[in-house]
């Protein structure tokens, strides 16, 4: 009788536990991606390319920047590298959006070959492409925008010797500063006529870094600084100049009638970069993030794959060096001209048609304008 009882309810149990065990393998697969590192030049190492993503993540608004362990990073298995994106402190919006892209990049030739991407192509489909970006760190598609996230001060600062920008800037300055509630606009305008020719922000994250918008005259966003106007470039090439905090001037600028004298924006500049590097002093707990100067190990790996050497695609295509520059003979090799120790390199694109898979194809330039800037999250 005990068994005629409970005959029903021991299947729907065993049913229940296979879904649940089946939902959570799906749900782990659909969070997680994996990157692999591919040696570039001698001095390369797996660990200076995990600190590079570390920086990757922490640009794209992780918080993981809070934190001195590594939960949502997988590396015990060099040269591969498991994400877990709903470990990696991401808000709902980065999330979401990051987890759309891994779907895209598991569905090509070459994670199906590899069971894994190119660490530098992951940087390059982020930070690197700029509509990616906008979408990860929930930057407004209208300028218009800010004004309802921010309220801003009535009197700007002028720029008319800018290190950046062909032509003067006007710069306006979020009031009620906390130490993580910051914006800035800078509107480009002509010196004489003071016509606008396009903006562009920035803001600092919940988790002290920044984050960068570019807009056209418009207030509608855009991938890349107009090159005949400023000589800021795509987003990626801001996060370089900037690195972790907001520039201070550096020339003396002359003062003008109804904005903010030099000195005046020269001091509102210092206490606000002040008040951030105190939040990152006292938030930021992981030592290759609190080392600041590490930033630039992200450069130099998407560098590395944007540009890569004849090792880097010998590993990356699992071929020998030797066989590589068989296959490239026909392609002129050159030097970086910030980092000439990664040695004589080739451009990504010409190289990517040789490959023997298909990928996610990334715009020709992550800090420049690209002819082909990609947008797989639209």
């Amino acid at each position: 009788m005990k068994y005629q009882k409970y005959k029903y309810i021991i299947p729907v149990i065993l049913i229940t536990i296979i879904v649940l065990i089946f939902s959570f393998d799906t749900s782990k697969k659909k969070n997680t991606i994996n990157l692999k590192w591919n040696k570039s030049y001698p001095e390369d190492t797996f660990t200076k390319n995990v600190i590079a993503l570390k920086w990757c993540l922490s640009f794209l608004g992780s918080d993981l920047v809070a934190d001195t362990s590594t939960v949502g990073m997988s590396i015990s298995n060099e040269p591969m590298i498991t994400l877990n994106i709903n470990q990696l402190k991401f808000n709902k919006n980065a999330t979401k959006y990051l987890q759309k892209l891994n779907s895209k990049l598991k569905k090509t030739e070459e994670y199906k070959k590899n069971n894994a991407i190119d660490l530098g192509r992951y940087i390059a489909l982020t930070i690197g492409s700029s509509y990616h970006y906008y979408k990860i760190v929930d930057i407004p598609d209208k300028l218009q925008e800010y004004y309802a996230l921010y309220s801003f001060d009535t009197i700007n600062g002028y720029i008319d010797d800018s290190s950046v920008s062909l032509i003067d800037r006007i710069i306006s300055i979020s009031k009620n500063n906390t130490e993580k509630r910051q914006a800035y606009i800078s509107t480009e305008v002509d010196s004489i006529t003071k016509k606008i020719y396009e903006y562009e922000t920035l803001e600092i994250m919940n988790n002290g870094q920044l984050k960068f918008g570019i807009y056209d005259h418009n207030g509608n966003i855009k991938d890349v600084a107009d090159r005949s106007v400023t000589n800021a470039g795509k987003p990626a090439k801001c996060i370089w100049c900037h690195e972790t905090g907001v520039q201070p001037l550096l020339s003396k600028q002359n003062d003008h009638k109804g904005y903010l004298t030099y000195l005046a924006l020269q001091d509102s500049l210092d206490d606000n970069n002040k008040l951030l590097r105190s939040y990152q002093d006292k938030h930021w707990k992981d030592k290759e993030i609190t080392n600041k100067r590490l930033h630039t190990e992200m450069e130099i790996s998407y560098i590395s794959f944007m540009e890569p050497s004849a090792e880097h695609l010998s590993n990356e295509w699992g071929i020998s060096i030797e066989e590589v520059k068989t296959k490239l003979k026909h392609l002129s090799t050159h030097k970086h001209h910030e980092f000439g120790f990664i040695g004589d390199l080739y451009h990504r694109k010409d190289v990517d048609v040789l490959a023997p898979w298909k990928s996610m194809e990334v715009p020709e330039s992550i800090r420049e304008k690209s002819t082909n800037e990609v947008n797989y999250l639209n």
